[in-house]
């Protein structure tokens, strides 16, 4: 019977909430090698076509398993739901700080999903237009001025797109490390 019991742990809800944690915290950290190798391997143009299509899909993914594994932590902890007569429980327990963790991972995934990633895009076909229109690339010395703003807003937005993927990542492996302990 242990055996059986074995066999069937991935389909409890327990199961479906480790294995949504790991899709999401691997989905993170596989976007992150797989992007890093296909900068490396592709014309930047290409790589940066391609990340407009992808990242859409990860952000979309990555947030759908996040709310799911909130979802799920809730279904175990329905104490943890606060109505405007109950204060918030959030600090007071474990389950209460892996709830913020999870929250900490899915806030910044949404906006990447919505604002941040878009935008980036948006800027970096810009800019592949204006390379174009100038015949230079964006880092060339003499470029034009309007071709280093657009370096400088599209330096922006990666950057918080980076660091905002980066928060969802240590905030979904300090869940992991939090429900370990």
């Amino acid at each position: 019977m242990a055996i059986f019991q074995s066999a069937l742990a991935p389909f409890t809800v327990k199961g479906f909430y480790l294995i949504t944690w790991g899709t999401a915290l691997g989905t993170n950290v596989w976007n992150t090698v797989s992007g890093y190798r296909t900068y490396k391997t592709l014309p930047r143009q290409t790589f940066g076509t391609l990340q407009s299509r992808l990242q859409p899909l990860y952000f979309t993914f990555s947030s759908i398993a996040t709310s799911t594994l909130l979802f799920t932590h809730y279904w175990f902890h329905p104490g943890l739901i606060s109505s405007p007569r109950v204060p918030p429980h959030h600090t007071n327990s474990p389950e209460g700080i892996q709830a913020l963790l999870i929250i900490g991972s899915l806030v910044p995934q949404l906006l990447n999903l919505v604002v941040v990633s878009p935008l980036a895009s948006d800027v970096m076909f810009e800019r592949h237009r204006q390379e174009r229109v100038e015949g230079k690339e964006y880092d060339e010395p003499n470029v034009s001025e309007t071709l280093q703003k657009l370096n400088k807003k599209f330096s922006l937005y990666h950057g918080i797109a980076s660091a905002l993927n980066t928060v969802s990542f240590l905030a979904l492996a300090g869940l992991g490390l939090h429900v370990s302990m």
